[in-house]
């Protein structure tokens, strides 16, 4: 239980990947396609897209839509930095929003208030799993003629009203790396049911050819193809992805009634109609509480609970977009906002206050039984 997140794996994995490297299957091929397959049935989407990682699936679909360098995409700040340096890869300009302090998510009213004739898309982010406010996002997009590209890479299994996150924007991107719902190790995930945004998708992470493959190339493309014995990984992964959001959400249930029997922290609220997938557990520290998130975390970890701060420095905060973006290639042609004159109070109090405890489905009733047990000992 050192550990805050642990892999999933078992044989199945490991005999579907032994077979795979066998048969000398190791680029993308019909392990992917399959792993394409099931999680468009998963999403409920016509088109599910597969990728290197969760980053390349951002940047992916940031290039499908062909938005143009210098314009502006809003999102959030907390989060990883992937969100913010998929828009910068092409010259965009990250615009960071206010998050609402109860679900951590970008809030909808910040959006508004940010909207320029430079602004383009949309990017929320479902922090932790828990989804944004959709619907008000899609209304603001649809007023102001934006695009929304949903950053679901944490949030496989979350849904609002019964229909999965990422199938509400332009369309979705997901990761399975090590440590999320569902792994491949590396890898992730595109999903859209616009057929001309995934053809294009298709030919651009697979050096712009067409379909057919060969040598013929006709655009601009990335080599961004998933090998096909971690696709292999998700083909199980997959399988087993209910039963594995079952367990998070039981030992999710039985740490959130602990933390809302304690003063001194709380965690994320869950609106109504919404499914937390339950990627990450974080409370966070009220300002009533004689600890600070880093006092608590060490504390945990001492008595044997794996505790960590995980967006301890939020993007606009970090030294990439402070100092760093002045270095950046794009910035002889585009202007980017002065990040380190950027204030964002909420954002920067969850960042600072919060803290991770393990929910992964790998927990034993004992573990999380402890994790309940030293919470409220350490944060009483």
């Amino acid at each position: 239980m050192k550990f805050v997140a642990q892999p999933q794996i078992s044989e199945e994995e490991v005999s579907l990947v032994a077979e795979t490297v066998r048969s000398k299957g190791l680029v993308e091929g019909k392990n992917a396609r399959s792993l394409e397959d099931a999680f468009a049935k998963f999403t409920g989407v016509k088109h599910a897209i597969c990728t290197v990682n969760g980053t390349a699936a951002l940047h992916l679909a940031i290039e499908g839509l062909k938005i143009p360098p210098n314009s502006e995409i809003i999102t959030s700040s907390f989060t990883f930095i992937a969100s913010a340096n998929s828009i910068s890869f092409g010259g965009c300009i990250p615009i960071f929003a206010e998050i609402d302090p109860e679900t951590y998510n970008i809030d909808p009213e910040k959006i508004e208030e940010l909207i320029t004739p430079k602004t383009k898309a949309i990017l929320p982010i479902h922090i932790f799993g828990l989804p944004s406010d959709m619907k008000a996002i899609n209304d603001i997009a649809e007023e102001h003629n934006l695009l929304v590209i949903e950053d679901a890479c944490q949030s496989h299994g979350a849904r609002i009203d019964g229909k999965h996150v990422g199938t509400f924007g332009n369309v979705g991107c997901f990761s399975f790396y090590a440590t999320k719902n569902m792994i491949t190790g590396e890898g992730g995930m595109v999903i859209t049911n616009d057929d001309e945004l995934a053809t294009v998708i298709r030919s651009i992470k697979n050096h712009g050819r067409s379909p057919q493959g060969g040598y013929n190339h006709y655009t601009i493309g990335y080599n961004y193809r998933l090998a096909d014995p971690l696709a292999a990984i998700g083909l199980i992964q997959i399988n087993k992805l209910p039963k594995m959001l079952a367990q998070r959400a039981k030992n999710a249930n039985a740490i959130r009634k602990t933390i809302d029997e304690l003063s001194s922290i709380r965690t994320q609220r869950i609106p109504k109609g919404v499914v937390h997938s339950h990627y990450i557990c974080a409370p966070v520290v009220e300002e009533s509480s004689n600890k600070t998130a880093p006092e608590i975390v060490k504390e945990l970890n001492n008595k044997g609970v794996g505790s960590r701060q995980i967006y301890a420095i939020p993007c606009h905060q970090q030294p990439t977009y402070k100092e760093g973006i002045k270095s950046w290639r794009w910035s002889k042609y585009v202007e980017y906002p002065e990040y380190s004159k950027l204030t964002l109070p909420i954002t920067e109090k969850i960042a600072r206050s919060h803290f991770e405890v393990p929910i992964h489905p790998g927990l034993t009733e004992e573990e999380v039984q402890k994790i309940q047990s030293v919470l409220t000992e350490v944060c009483n």
